[in-house]
């Protein structure tokens, strides 16, 4: 594949969409020391002393072993948690389960493109993420058009509640209100009755597996909640960004319509390597961390946070021209792919192939609609308490 960019003759590019959004709204969580080097970064997450510290990591760690979410969980906990949903991303079950979703679910999305002859990408991308999720967690299976967009949008407005973390006073106080019936609302609604539902006929989804090990109910809506806003909020980011990418480079977009399965993964993988979603992560060594495995990087009490976009823009790891998106890197790179944008170690992203993949099948069927451009520019908004950005308004229309 012929490389988009030329280093070092254009060793200027800089084709990112959201680094202007992220270096005016990054922010490292206090008292952490950041790493932003590649073999840094990789070092931290690797080491095996050092557990989660995001978000309220400290909170959710006072739960119920089983109803802490899994994203904070650490050592064998993690990895017997972790095990009720791997296989299901392995390229069998992608292939084999997934696929068809994929492919209809996107004939549906761009159907509707070729009826009104405009469709906002960043909602379909919701739609998406929803239902591919949602069939794996079990709280879609079975739904009517109808009700998957009625649950798309209970989730959405559970998920999206983060966003009072700038209220204070009593507009906070409604807030958490509001975002308290609004889980309620998932769970009578959606959570509850594909319990029910799984106590009389397992079927092979998340939900079947922690019934079928008596996880409580709470316990199971946490883990639902949990697997929504890691692959739902993620990969509506996702599909979106890469669409205004494709949309707003030609030959881009030439060379993704033309290339085969593992071109265009390429330029998916480099896409999310010059834009990770999740932009840091945070490792911490345990206040009663034992002498005899204190480390360098392990040091009781100190805390990492990891940067994930410097990483990946490190010419030492990733070459010249880190700026540009350029499809070749990865074979020049001997296949790093994405590098550390679904993070490294014990809690890489388990569900990278599903998210790549469906962002994959939604590109595939989108770009083959004629007259298709792109027909607005795209807002990006940083999310600092998440390490993440939202991007909407990505209006789409066709002949």
């Amino acid at each position: 594949m012929a490389s988009l960019a030329k280093c070092p003759i254009d060793s200027g590019r800089d084709d990112r969409k959201t680094a202007v959004a992220y270096e005016q709204g990054v922010s490292f969580k206090p008292g952490s020391e950041v790493v932003r080097d590649a073999d840094g970064v990789k070092s931290v997450l690797r080491n095996a002393s050092l557990v989660q510290d995001a978000l309220d990591a400290a909170a959710m760690k006072q739960l119920q072993p089983d109803e802490i979410p899994l994203i904070f969980l650490d050592g064998k906990m993690h990895r017997e948690r972790r095990k009720h949903i791997t296989d299901f991303f392995s390229p069998r079950s992608i292939k084999e389960k997934f696929a068809p979703l994929m492919e209809k679910t996107a004939d549906i999305l761009v159907g509707e493109l070729e009826q009104t002859k405009k469709l906002r990408i960043d909602e379909a991308s919701w739609q998406m993420a929803v239902t591919l999720v949602g069939e794996l967690i079990g709280v879609t299976r079975g739904k009517s058009r109808a009700q998957m967009k009625q649950t798309a949008k209970r989730i959405e407005r559970f998920l999206y509640r983060t966003h009072m973390s700038d209220l204070k006073g009593w507009r906070l106080a409604i807030a958490r209100g509001r975002a308290a019936l609004y889980v309620m609302d998932f769970l009578i609604r959606d959570v509850r009755p594909t319990v029910k539902a799984r106590r009389k006929a397992p079927q092979d989804d998340v939900i079947s597996r922690l019934v079928a090990e008596n996880y409580t109910e709470k316990a199971i809506l946490i883990d639902a909640m949990t697997l929504c806003g890691a692959g739902m909020q993620t990969t509506r980011e996702f599909i979106s960004l890469v669409a205004w990418h494709l949309l707003d480079n030609d030959d881009l977009r030439r060379q993704f319509m033309e290339g085969d399965y593992d071109a265009q993964m390429a330029i998916l993988e480099e896409i999310l390597r010059l834009e990770p979603i999740v932009s840091t992560l945070y490792r911490r060594a345990p206040d009663d961390l034992p002498e005899k495995v204190a480390n360098p990087l392990a040091v009781a009490g100190h805390s990492y946070a990891v940067s994930l976009r410097h990483a990946n823009i490190d010419p030492a790891a990733v070459g010249e021209c880190p700026f540009a998106l350029d499809p070749a890197r990865k074979e020049r790179q001997q296949d790093q792919g994405a590098f550390l944008s679904f993070g490294n170690g014990m809690h890489r992203c388990p569900g990278s192939p599903l998210a790549l993949n469906e962002t994959l099948a939604l590109m595939n069927r989108l770009l083959k609609v004629k007259g298709l451009k792109l027909a607005s520019k795209p807002q990006v908004h940083w999310v600092p308490h998440l390490a993440t950005f939202e991007i909407r308004d990505v209006l789409v229309t066709c002949d």
